[in-house]
């Protein structure tokens, strides 16, 4: 044991008083980090309207911590400092999508794993997918999304914008980690759960978009944190409260306009780089708040200081046991900070930060420094009258930067081409970046545009993206032409427009424009705006122009997912052998494409053999559990055999899993009040006519709710 593990262990046993516990080195831990929160968004921050009762509730039997700070205000390098305790620039994850962590990093799993620990985590979003090396040392890491929504009559599956990293929402990142609890809650665990949904679109479910109507972004940390006390709810139901270590934390926070940022990645403003930290440990006093600066960085050296494990030198941030003491004289940390996002994203200039006693100071192509004692909202650049003080921070974070990175080792970018299409088509990856080598220098740099002249256009963007997710179309295309008109070529407006233009129906438009396409690159249209054209094409009655655009790009370089797509084309035109062909091609491209299984299914129903295709389905339902529409068609299967409780269950999942799904809330009516299940029947119908009111199918099931005995 190094020394200063013995210091820790026999500071644990010191505190063990002060804090109000006994000593536990066999303590569980449960870790929950809300995506995208905002500190002062939390009801125990000072949030108005009771937003968020399970953290309250946390904070009052446990520590709160102020002044807690994100190294990063980017999904997968914050996540990344938070599970291993080092820094960007010693752990080398930088950006979302562009890096995988290096398998020499050692993470809080492992540490856990290799003490005899069962370790599961489920998270809620693509940046944090497995493929990216976050889950290293966990015995489960669960990482299955969906993306799109299924329109009500239409036989494609239509995107729900394609402007945003797929997701799931919390109630869905519990349910792995509930039944895990379930089966080894009796051994000491390390339990991670991140919630993506505080993420922009702010798009809450019910009945969180109608108490929060005003501020969805608080609905969405609202919802975040009902799924929050469902994990507690669990703890308490096995038995492992009293022995769970808990920590909430967000990775970063939301920029709502401060300093002129919508969201986060670009600038380093505290408003996306303050977090809530709020730590309960069993038996301890609770209710303690903590004014002192800490990071993020804080929360693996803490953890295993408190389970007796050794806080080994490669680590970066300090236990805050004693913080956590009342008799230890409060004093701030001096922390580091970063976002390397504006320029391996957007090709502008990087920022770095150090905060140091009462000061802050930027390095970027435009210094800044802060006194956030008089100016906590950073409003008043001091760097050019008190030239001195910059001077000395600017030289204390270069020293930082290189003292950080001795621990590190050369940052790597790992980017495999459907990454890089997926990125660039969601408008996380920009034209300006890509033509950029991706190299990370470790020092301070001025060059470059200053990405606070830059954040309107970044804004810009984001508004446009949430527009076209909320279907404010109309309101979308005026963003997306204010961008083309200051960038005309770029690749990422480009898919926006034609986006914006298939859902207005201007398809001759949204041809052109995917041409234009074709022309920033090979010639030949990416994979995503031509599938989008496609499935709008097929859907206005155009199939042969559709077959025209995809039938030659799937006889050169064929995928699952483009046969697939094949297949319902032929489907539409009545060519069914050549359906079948095309959808035994997905299959054999990817045998794991549930799409392709649940169309197989459909087609064996069609023809009488519902026995294989209820094993079709439920096989695609093994394969991806959140795909809506394997639900749904097992429900209409059931329903076709006489199981109509089955059936509603199968409906209700595929709301759970989408509740935009119209079509499903829609047989899900019809089913319950079959059953003569007036309560179900009446909440599917709500959420049918909040969908689609006009509609014959909104109709119909509010004929089928009152013809119910």
């Amino acid at each position: 044991m190094t020394r200063r593990a013995l210091f820790t262990a026999a500071t644990v046993i010191g505190l063990a008083g002060a804090l109000g516990c006994a000593r536990h080195d066999r303590w569980s831990i449960l870790l929950v980090t809300f995506d995208t929160t905002r500190a002062d968004h939390i009801g125990c921050y000072g949030a108005a309207g009771d937003p968020t009762p399970h953290v309250d509730r946390l904070a009052a039997e446990g520590t709160l911590f102020e002044n807690a700070m994100s190294a990063v205000p980017i999904t997968a390098p914050s996540h990344t400092t938070i599970l291993t305790g080092r820094y960007p620039v010693a752990h080398g994850m930088r950006d979302n999508g562009l890096f995988v962590l290096d398998p020499g990093q050692v993470t809080l799993a492992e540490r856990l794993r290799d003490a005899g620990y069962g370790t599961a985590a489920a998270v809620g979003s693509f940046p944090l997918a497995s493929r990216f090396g976050l889950d290293q040392g966990f015995d489960l890491y669960d990482d299955r999304f969906e993306s799109g929504k299924e329109a009500l009559n239409a036989a494609l599956n239509m995107p729900a914008g394609g402007v945003f990293f797929d997701e799931r929402r919390a109630g869905l990142v519990n349910e792995p980690l509930l039944d895990w609890l379930g089966e080894h809650g009796d051994r000491p665990f390390f339990v991670w759960a991140h919630y993506f949904d505080p993420h922009h679109p702010h798009l809450p479910p019910r009945p969180f978009s109608e108490l929060w109507a005003a501020d969805s972004y608080q609905g969405e940390i609202a919802y975040a944190d009902e799924a929050f006390g469902q994990l507690l709810a669990k703890l308490e139901a096995i038995g492992a409260a009293d022995r769970t270590i808990v920590v909430f934390t967000a990775d970063h926070g939301e920029g709502l306009g401060d300093h002129g940022e919508l969201t986060h990645s670009t600038l380093a403003y505290n408003a996306t780089l303050h977090v809530p930290l709020v730590i309960r440990i069993p038996g301890a006093e609770g209710g303690r708040r903590v004014a002192a600066r800490v990071g993020t960085v804080d929360i693996v050296p803490t953890l295993l200081d408190l389970v007796g494990l050794p806080i080994t030198e490669d680590l970066q941030g300090s236990s805050l046991l004693p913080l956590m003491d009342r008799d230890t004289a409060q004093r701030d940390r001096t922390l580091y900070a970063e976002t390397l996002a504006p320029r391996l994203s957007h090709g502008l200039g990087e920022l770095r930060a150090l905060f140091e006693g009462r000061y802050k100071y930027i390095h970027g192509p435009r210094p800044e420094l802060f006194d956030l004692q008089a100016d906590p909202g950073e409003n008043d650049n001091l760097v050019d009258r008190l030239p001195g003080v910059a001077a000395s921070m600017r030289g204390h974070l270069a020293e930082t930067i290189d003292r950080l990175a001795e621990t590190g080792g050369a940052t790597a970018i790992s980017l495999d081409d459907e990454t890089r299409r997926r990125l660039e088509a969601l408008g996380y990856l920009h034209r300006e970046a890509s033509s950029q080598p991706r190299v990370v220098e470790e020092r301070l740099r001025d060059d470059g545009l200053a990405p606070q002249d830059r954040v309107g256009d970044i804004n810009e963007l984001s508004l446009a993206k949430e527009l076209l997710a909320a279907d404010s179309t109309l309101e979308a295309e005026a963003a997306i032409e204010t961008l083309l008109r200051r960038d005309p070529e770029n690749p990422s407006y480009l898919r926006l427009r034609l986006q914006a233009q298939f859902s207005l129906g201007r398809l001759d438009e949204a041809l052109e424009t995917m041409r234009a396409l074709a022309d920033q690159g090979t010639g030949e249209v990416p994979l995503e705006p031509l599938l989008l054209a496609v499935e709008y094409l097929a859907t206005a009655g155009r199939e042969p122009e559709a077959l025209a655009l995809l039938e030659p790009r799937e006889d050169d370089d064929p995928t699952a997912l483009g046969q697939w797509t094949l297949a319902s084309l032929y489907r539409r035109m009545q060519r069914q052998e050549e359906a079948a062909s095309a959808l035994a091609r997905a299959l054999a491209i990817d045998p794991d494409f549930a799409p392709a299984r649940v169309d197989q299914a459909v087609g064996l129903a069609s023809a009488g053999d519902l026995e294989a295709a209820e094993k079709e389905l439920r096989a695609a339902i093994v394969q991806r559990p959140y795909y809506a529409k394997a639900h749904f068609n097992l429900g209409t299967l059931l329903g076709q055999e006489g199981d109509g409780r089955g059936a509603l269950a199968a409906f209700d999942r595929a709301t759970v899993i989408e509740p935009g799904y119209a079509m499903a809330h829609y047989a899900a009516t019809l089913t319950a009040a079959g059953l003569g299940e007036r309560a179900a029947a009446v909440e599917h119908l709500g959420a049918l006519e909040e969908l689609v009111p006009e509609s014959d199918e909104a109709r119909w099931a509010r004929q089928a709710v009152e013809e119910i005995p």
